[in-house]
């Protein structure tokens, strides 16, 4: 019994050295897939996102003080991380939610030192010491004559599309700010046919920035789902479905999230509260995409390639395949592939002026767990 203390001491102080060594705290579970970690330093791998493969939707909206993002993923395995990181050199304090996507919860005990001490790379969302939240979504390109995943920049130093919100963390002093950083830098990559755009927010104002056509277009916007806000002109009447939305913006035919995006415009003033962004961003919740009582019914979250169907086919078109995903969906089975169904993996509240963070995660609005960066 002495000998297996020994052992078991001699291990934890091993865990306890690699992980000073490599300059984070060792990760605290806080519920089911979902860990804690604070780290004093990181390297930055501007390439990061060549290894990441999984694409994802998401939702986000600012009102005021208050930025909310649902981060939606396929129902499986994989932890989420809450990353404090520590101000450096040349570097702001912040607190954001990453991700290792080949790392699964039931073999926890096998993520390893270098997978952690890279994990600051793969932000998906988050706040720093300036009041700056940075979030990214993607958005299908495949109807584009798509430059953005080769570049924006030629010549500039270049950064994956993935890394682009642990940069502006790290570095921006505001909104307008990033969109200089982001300015100045070779933005590629993407997840296969879909591009990436971010909604970025500060305590004045927000802006969504998007890469098209080759090049960085940053307007100011306070929603953003799945489809390219700036990629056309905001027109009087948008056919979708069978259904008509009024004064929205213009979009390619395999445009995705256009029912999530006309839900938090719809509902966008109940935003301005702690409690009202965690209803607002519910409303958004992604396994409603398969439930029949959904209403309107989110077919956009179907115009993808392998279903063949875009924004002109009409409701019934979709009935095979989303009863064929609503099948899936049933099952609730996380080891499911390929093609499991979504879910929102984490919703994220950021406070921007108290630079706090409210998470609920797995879609369970029951539960809360709060973080500060103070």
């Amino acid at each position: 019994m002495r000998r297996f203390l020994f052992v078991a001491l001699a291990l934890m102080i091993a865990l306890c050295s690699v992980c000073s060594a490599a300059n984070y705290t060792p990760p605290k579970k806080i519920a089911d897939y979902l860990y804690y970690m604070e780290y004093t330093d990181y390297t930055p791998n501007l390439k990061t996102g060549d290894n990441i493969k999984p694409g994802f939707y998401c939702s986000g909206v600012r009102n005021g003080n208050f930025h909310g993002r649902n981060l939606d993923l396929d129902y499986c395995d994989v932890p989420e991380f809450v990353v404090k990181m520590k101000a450096g050199k040349d570097r702001f304090a912040s607190i954001g939610i990453c991700a290792i996507m080949t790392a699964k919860q039931a073999q926890f005990d096998k993520i390893t030192p270098e997978e952690l001490a890279a994990l600051p790379n793969i932000t998906f969302d988050g706040i720093n010491e300036n009041g700056v939240v940075a979030q990214c979504n993607v958005a299908p390109a495949w109807n584009l004559n798509f430059k953005t995943l080769r570049g924006t920049n030629p010549g500039k130093p270049r950064i994956h599309a993935i890394t682009t919100v642990r940069y502006v963390l790290d570095h921006a002093k505001s909104a307008k700010h990033a969109i200089e950083l982001l300015n100045n830098v070779d933005i590629y990559g993407g997840y296969g046919d879909w591009g990436l755009h971010l909604l970025i927010s500060d305590p004045k104002e927000s802006f969504v920035v998007e890469c098209i056509e080759g090049k960085l277009v940053a307007k100011p916007q306070n929603i953003m789902t799945n489809f390219y806000t700036n990629f056309g002109e905001i027109i009087p009447e948008q056919k979708v479905v069978g259904r008509v939305y009024k004064n929205f913006p213009e979009l390619t035919p395999s445009a995705c999230g256009v029912e999530r995006y006309e839900i938090l415009r719809a509902h966008y003033a109940e935003g301005n509260t702690l409690e009202g962004m965690t209803r607002l961003m519910r409303r958004v919740q992604y396994s409603q995409a398969y439930r029949p009582e959904t209403s309107p019914f989110w077919y956009t979250e179907y115009t993808e390639p392998k279903f063949g169907l875009t924004i002109d086919n009409k409701p019934a078109d979709f009935e095979q395949v989303v009863q064929k995903e609503y099948e899936v969906f049933k099952m609730h089975d996380r080891n499911y592939f390929p093609d499991n169904f979504w879910i929102t993996w984490s919703t994220s509240i950021y406070n921007i002026q108290e630079k706090t963070l409210r998470l609920y995660v797995q879609e369970d609005y029951d539960h809360h767990y709060d973080f500060s960066l103070k």
